[in-house]
C-alpha cells in the first residue's frame, strides 16, 4: 500500500502510508517521517511532546495531526480579542515552547467546525487577523455573508 498527498509526498495521518504484506511500514505526514505511535494512537499524543520535539518538520507535523485547536485548548491561551461573529473570530496569545507570545486565530467555518490559524504577532483584533488571512486590512474587510 502505499499514499501521497496531493504533492505526490508520503502521507496519511489515519494509518501508513507505506505498507507491507510483512507488518513493515512508514509514516508520514506530508512527506515527514513520524513515529507510529503519532498515528496509530494519536489521541495519546502530548501536546507539550509534540510542541518540544527535537525534529523541527516532526514538530510541524504533530501540530497538524494535533490540530491547533486541540492544542490551544490545552495550552490554555489567554484571549486578546474576541468578536461577536465567531466566522471572525476570537483572537488568542499562548505562549508556546521557545516561542512566547504566538497568536492564533481562533474561527468557525460554514461548516459548523473549529479552526485556529496561526496569525502575525503585531495583531491587534480577531477582525484584524481574519482580514490578513485573505491579504487585507481591516478597514478592507467587509464579512457579508461565508458561503
Amino acid at each position: 500500500m502505499l499514499r501521497r498527498d496531493a504533492a505526490g509526498r508520503l502521507h496519511d495521518v489515519t494509518g501508513p502510508a507505506v505498507a507491507y504484506p510483512d507488518g513493515w511500514a512508514i509514516y508520514a505526514v506530508h512527506g515527514t517521517r513520524v513515529p507510529a505511535e503519532w498515528i496509530t494512537a494519536a489521541d495519546k499524543l502530548d501536546v507539550r511532546t509534540a510542541l518540544t520535539w527535537q525534529n523541527i518538520e516532526q514538530r510541524r507535523a504533530a501540530a497538524e495531526i494535533l490540530g491547533w485547536d486541540r492544542i490551544l485548548r490545552e495550552l490554555k491561551p489567554r484571549v486578546v480579542d474576541k468578536d461577536r461573529n465567531a466566522q471572525i473570530g476570537t483572537l488568542l496569545e499562548v505562549d508556546l515552547p521557545d516561542s512566547p507570545r504566538e497568536k492564533f486565530l481562533r474561527v468557525k467555518c460554514g461548516t459548523g467546525r473549529t479552526f485556529a490559524l496561526p496569525v502575525p504577532p503585531e495583531m491587534k483584533t480577531a477582525r484584524e487577523a481574519n482580514a490578513w488571512t485573505y491579504g487585507l486590512t481591516a478597514s478592507e474587510y467587509a464579512l457579508e455573508v461565508r458561503t
